[in-house]
């Protein structure tokens, strides 16, 4: 049974800064509102909403902190006695401090000091204007509220009461009546003449305060008059007397009455009504099935066992946050915002390591940060990459558990989350900032020798890892040769396969392989024979499923495979398709899109359509040989043109390295595809492996 919770309590102790939200917890990222509406309609309901964490502390300093939903820390020198930090539940505690309160928006002079713009909300029930023939959940057309939900088990469910919570948005310097940093007087009048109902303001229609009650009752009672007026307008235009005495009589009277007196009945219902309406919101916020878990400051180390427990019983919490938990015993600062850091500096990078074709081009940005490139940290969002999360997590447990990098100390095991949740808060704290370099160093890897220019382009987190791990060590990442080395190995684990099935295992394999390589304690022929599948491992990349011919058997590539072609030519570095003075490569400027050379306009058959070929994955048109990045522009310009006709004003630079040819006569049939389709195929598979042989044998 969920324990009942006074969450009016917890705000006036949010209030009081005696509920404080320590500075290592990640930030606030409840920003969907409908995720927001979705634990509004749960508490309305007396539906049961999680749980929260908190420690007890005599000192209100032990960490710095800051009042929920603020960005500036507390000054915890003026608060006396005892407090209580918040461990988990940040996310659904600011969000009904919001709806159930103004308290966010005390003692701030401007929403800029919330700790998002999401919380410039304010959230109603909108009650429906009166019908004749109209019925909602809470009685309000009837004015006869269902009072068995009064009791502590309402038959009231959350998605029934999803449709009456409404969540307006206001702007930082808006006039709107329910901004609370207006100086507007008119909410009474908004909420009663609102267009689609009446508005009835959850952050005053159960508060104690004077001010709150004294604004709701002038709502009410605006409410109270225009509703009043609609049900006697009805009533007044009733045609007979017959008409009228059917219409007292659900009123509870038995002949015709005056207007006056029908409004005088219709008012004493209506605050009837409205009492019990504003108990049921008193009851849901004052008895919320919220569970508490408190420990002492005594026992404060268990604190993260609580944590592992509540995760594995299902509450929302992942590994990171308890990471940061763990760190912040022995270090105070922000951890979310020590990785923010790391991630965002400018670095100096080794251009002995760049490919000669891209090294220009990378010299000409000023303040590059490969993680910034990747976009390894939203700045709009304000949030790390969650790719990157799981990068870190696993090198700074691959490297805490073996920093000798002896290789038959590498196992599987050190990937695992209860390993991971195993690190000590002193290695955590050691060894985050070098984890940060190494997953650094892997994205300047991957951004100028393997053609991806933002991390969600990297398919599989397990070669992210495998490069950041091996690049943790200054000697590995500081030898050209063992560059040359991974890159030939990456081209080749993409266009195998090797990495498609029982990835964890691979990953491990593959690790130890490559460091017995650079160690010279092991040889490389199972990289050679790697790279004879290359564009050959049977039902992955082979000629036949590529090219579509397989698609009877209802085989098919994976996109993947059209991602990693365009990815490696984009490596190599092309011209611009109708510009020799422009280059194309990951530091193009201009937005790059996936093209068809093979445009599917210019193949369509009498009723068809592009958006049908497009859709229809057997056509051989959609098959990843038919793929180049190409700028925006570009992909503007040509459209549905056919390949004769633009191919012509193509550079013979860009047709070289892209293996593009003019098709023979002007209509094009299937086997005109195939034949050049099967031609870029032999080309791109002998490009691929000719590169990664000289990786090979430089390394």
């Amino acid at each position: 049974m969920v324990n009942v919770t006074d969450l009016w309590e917890i705000i006036k102790r949010i209030d009081e800064n005696k509920i404080l939200l320590p500075d290592f917890q990640r930030k606030f990222v409840w920003r969907d509102v409908e995720q927001q509406r979705q634990i509004v309609a749960s508490v309305l309901a007396r539906m049961p909403i999680g749980s929260i964490l908190l420690l007890k502390s005599s000192n209100p300093g032990e960490f710095s902190s800051k009042a929920l939903g603020r960005k500036d820390k507390v000054d915890t020198a003026e608060i006396k006695g005892d407090v209580d930090f918040l461990l988990d539940g940040q996310q659904r505690m600011t969000v009904l401090t919001n709806v159930f309160s103004n308290v966010l928006f005390k003692n701030i002079k401007n929403v800029s000091e919330l700790t998002s713009p999401t919380l410039k909300r304010r959230f109603f029930i909108m009650l429906p204007k009166w019908s004749i023939d109209g019925n909602d959940d809470f009685g309000f057309h009837k004015l006869s509220f269902p009072t068995d939900n009064l009791g502590d088990t309402p038959n009231y469910l959350s998605g029934d009461l999803l449709e009456y919570i409404v969540c307006l948005d206001f702007k930082a310097k808006g006039n709107e009546p329910y901004n609370p940093f207006s100086d507007t007087n008119e909410l009474s009048s908004y909420c009663a003449k609102y267009s689609d109902g009446y508005l009835v303001p959850l952050y005053l229609v159960a508060s104690s305060d004077k001010n709150d009650t004294l604004v709701m009752n002038f709502i009410t009672d605006q409410i109270m008059c225009d509703y009043c007026e609609d049900v006697v307008s009805y009533y007044s235009a009733l045609p007979d007397d017959e008409s009228r005495l059917a219409f007292c009589e659900a009123y509870g009277l038995g002949n015709p009455v005056s207007e006056e007196d029908l409004k005088n009945v219709v008012q004493g219902m209506f605050r009837i009504w409205w009492t019990n309406f504003r108990d049921y919101i008193k009851v849901c916020i004052g008895k919320v099935n919220l569970d508490i878990i408190s420990i002492a400051q005594s026992q404060r180390g268990r604190a993260i066992d609580i944590y592992e427990n509540l995760n594995r019983g299902g509450v929302s919490l992942n590994t990171f946050d308890l990471i940061m938990a763990k760190v912040a015993k022995v270090n105070k600062e922000n951890f979310y915002d020590r990785l923010i850091s790391y991630i965002s500096r400018k670095t100096d990078y080794d251009i002995r390591a760049v490919p000669k074709v891209i090294a220009k081009s990378l010299q000409s940005i000023t303040d590059y940060s490969a993680s910034s490139m990747l976009e390894c940290f939203d700045e709009k969002k304000e949030e790390i990459s969650s790719k990157y999360v799981d990068a870190f997590l696993n090198v700074l447990s691959l490297y805490c558990y073996n920093k000798e990098f002896t290789v038959e100390k590498i196992k599987i095991d050190y990937i695992k989350r209860n390993k991971i949740l195993d690190i000590p808060s002193e290695d955590i704290n050691r060894y985050a900032e070098h984890v940060c370099v190494a997953l650094d160093r892997a994205c300047f890897f991957l951004n100028v020798r393997c053609g991806i220019r933002k991390l969600t382009e990297v398919n599989n987190l397990f070669i992210f890892v495998l490069i950041a791990y091996i690049f943790y060590q200054d000697k590995y990442y500081k030898d050209e040769k063992i560059h040359d080395l991974l890159e030939g190995w990456y081209w080749s684990v993409l266009f195998c396969g090797e990495f498609d099935k029982d990835q964890n295992k691979n990953f491990i394999k593959h690790l130890i392989l490559l460091i017995k390589l650079i160690e010279h304690k092991g040889d490389n022929n199972w990289l050679l024979s790697m790279k004879e599948l290359i564009l050959d491992t049977l039902n992955y990349s082979d000629k036949d499923l590529v090219l579509y011919k397989k698609t009877d058997d209802e085989r098919y590539p994976k996109k993947n495979i059209r991602d990693y072609i365009c990815q490696f030519y984009l490596a190599q570095t092309y011209n611009s398709l109708f510009d020799n003075k422009k280059k194309i490569n990951v530091f193009c400027k201009e937005p790059l899109e996936a093209h068809h050379i093979l445009p599917l306009g210019s193949v369509t058959k009498l009723g068809q359509t592009t958006a049908l070929l497009r859709k229809n994955t057997k056509h051989i048109c959609n098959s990843p040989m038919n793929f180049i990045y190409i700028t925006k522009t570009e992909n503007n310009d040509i459209y549905d043109r056919k390949i004769n006709d633009y191919i012509q004003y193509i550079t013979d630079e860009a047709k070289s390295a892209l293996n593009l040819k003019k098709i023979k006569g002007d209509k094009i049939n299937d086997q005109d595809i195939a034949e050049f389709l099967e031609q870029r195929f032999d080309a791109a598979k002998g490009d691929i492996k000719k590169h990664v042989d000289m990786l090979i044998s430089e390394s």
